[in-house]
């Protein structure tokens, strides 16, 4: 999966995340699978160093505290039987939706 079908995979706030373990990549992993699960990011690979792994795990653990829409500070919140990590501000517009 390139970098740009990654981002469109989940919401513009978690962009920076995604831009990081794409900087970081080794050059020989390759990116299986980018998306939202249970509110969290979830960045599967193929083969990498644990030093890798262990930064996916770090920047996953991350986003449960960033707006996926926005990138705001957020929290994971139950929206109509989906967990979802969003701010005041964008659960507001969700809940309008």
């Amino acid at each position: 999966m390139n970098r740009q079908d990654a981002l469109s995979s989940v919401g513009k706030g978690w962009a920076t995340i995604i831009n990081n373990l794409y900087d970081a990549k080794p050059k020989t992993t390759l990116v299986i699978q980018v998306k939202e699960k249970f509110g969290g990011l979830r960045f599967y690979v193929g083969s990498a160093p644990d030093w890798y792994f262990d930064l996916i795990t770090f920047y996953e653990h991350q986003s449960r505290g960033i707006c996926e829409e926005c990138g705001a500070k957020g929290e994971t919140i139950s929206f109509r039987g989906w967990l979802k990590t969003l701010c005041d501000k964008c659960e507001d517009k969700w809940n309008k939706q």
